[in-house]
């Protein structure tokens, strides 16, 4: 487990493990961990590319963790919130969706 959101990717950690075989759990995927905090811009560049989905900014977060490897576990005391985190399989970021993305963190 790695902290890894769109707020907080180092390099190709994701890439680097799967050639060892370990795949990328990541820590705090929607933003709360050392630096990898969701700024309002990156709130709203993740609601954005959402909304033509019907998607959160959160979605579209844990969806962009998925689709560069990754995988993530969320924790909320609200059912709905986990409800949503699991409709993320019903929709695929395009590739220049995915490089807007890439390039939010600093």
């Amino acid at each position: 487990q790695l902290p890894y959101s769109v707020a907080y990717h180092p390099g190709s950690v994701v890439q680097d493990n799967q050639q060892r075989g370990i795949l990328v759990q990541a820590w705090a995927p929607l933003g709360g961990s050392l630096g990898g905090r969701f700024s309002s811009s990156m709130k709203g560049t993740c609601a954005k590319i959402g909304k033509q989905y019907n998607k959160s900014y959160a979605q579209v977060a844990l969806r962009w963790i998925l689709q560069t490897g990754g995988s993530f576990t969320t924790q909320s005391k609200n059912k709905e919130h986990f409800k949503q985190d699991l409709e993320i399989f019903d929709f695929e970021l395009s590739p220049e969706e995915m490089n807007i993305l890439n390039n939010l963190a600093g």
